[in-house]
């Protein structure tokens, strides 16, 4: 059994992939689980009815020994017994409780700490980001089964957490063929492509994903733009604040359990983040046959290096440069008639599918003794 912990499951990255991995491994006739700090968050419905969801009913970053207690707990109480488990823990608050709860020698579970995020950028975008980044790095530098999720994540661990040995990379991925269905279902006759460009942006409303950047890059690139935005988090208001009879007119939609849906009638992705470990947002647009123009953040950057560079399927602006993302949309914005079909897009994506990084999660567990 692989057994998933972290926080929530709101709208966002890492919260996402534990719901296609979950699934694709109950539909292959495995018995995953989900623990969460506090079962909430609007992609609980998108798990398989069949995948129990266990709430240890705290999410409190000041209260991680308690939460570690009630982890251990859960734990033993509802999973232990029959075949060794995998225990997947994801996000810094929830490595932090596991490190806790771990007992040394303990034949019903194994550990695996999971780094999602840049350990080079994310510490300075989150409250009290530097003490849970070298709390964290205690934990990776402890612990014998240490997963990143992309080469340059595993990279930058080395160098800013010390340790002696790299780390396992198990990528995040995306359910190509309910991306390939749900581009389908949109098709209909070929039509003309007309202005204003239809520009979408997904991500939590928060300065990390750097909005600002993509809007005042908006604005410089002299186009008349549609911003559909989709996402939750405090910058809901500065979004709402925006002009709405300029070029740029904005149309914000909230968090979406399938975002793929809002970003497929789009001419173009955009991507301002300025700390990325991966991107899932853009390989799921790439997935609907929607182009992306992204700041070169680690994760995308990775994305382009490793299957090839292809500006009229992913281009990179420099991180935080507006003039930069001014002079790609443009450059887009000129080729949208020469996108590549589904059927291309998806194949430049392909190492990248959910199933792949399943059956790396089953050689894993195989590793440590565990059947998925």
């Amino acid at each position: 059994m692989l057994i998933s912990v972290q926080p929530h499951l709101h709208f966002g990255g890492a919260e996402r992939q534990t719901v296609l991995l979950s699934n694709v491994l109950q539909r292959r006739g495995a018995d995953p689980a989900v623990v969460l700090h506090e079962a909430t968050g609007g992609l609980l419905e998108e798990l398989h009815p069949d995948i129990p969801v266990e709430s240890l009913g705290l999410d409190d970053h000041l209260l991680t020994p308690l939460v570690a207690r009630r982890l251990r707990r859960t734990l033993d109480d509802r999973f232990r017994g029959g075949e060794k488990s995998l225990v997947a823990l994801h996000l810094w608050s929830s490595i932090l409780a596991g490190a806790l709860a771990e007992r040394r020698d303990d034949d019903a579970f194994t550990f695996v700490y999971y780094e999602d995020l840049d350990p080079s950028e994310h510490a300075r975008f989150i409250p009290m980001g530097r003490l849970k980044q070298r709390l964290v790095q205690q934990v990776f530098r402890r612990k014998d089964v240490v997963v990143a999720n992309t080469n340059r994540v595993a990279d930058a661990m080395v160098r800013v957490y010390g340790l002696e040995t790299r780390p396992r990379v198990i990528s995040p991925a995306v359910d190509l063929f309910a991306l390939r269905a749900a581009a389908e279902g949109r098709q209909g006759p070929a039509e003309p492509r007309v202005r204003p460009l239809k520009v979408a942006t997904v991500g939590s409303l928060v300065p990390l994903k750097g909005l600002d950047v993509v809007y005042e890059g908006l604005l410089a690139s002299g186009l008349e733009c549609e911003w559909h935005v989709v996402g939750e988090g405090p910058l809901r208001g500065w979004l709402d604040g925006l002009p709405a009879d300029g070029p740029v007119v904005v149309r914000a939609y909230g968090g979406h359990p399938r975002p793929y849906e809002v970003v497929g009638d789009a001419d173009v992705l955009v991507h301002g983040s300025h700390s990325e470990a991966l991107g899932l947002v853009l390989l799921e647009a790439i997935g609907s046959g929607v182009p992306v123009v992204s700041a070169a953040a680690m994760g995308p950057t990775e994305i382009r290096d490793l299957l090839g560079n292809r500006p009229d399927i992913l281009s990179l602006f420099p991180v935080g440069d507006v003039a930069g993302l001014a002079l790609a949309l443009k450059e887009r914005a000129t080729t949208l008639d020469r996108t590549p079909g589904l059927a291309e897009m998806q194949d430049y994506i392909q190492r990248y599918s959910i199933e792949a990084t399943a059956d790396d999660w089953a050689e894993l567990a195989a590793e440590h003794g565990c059947a998925l």
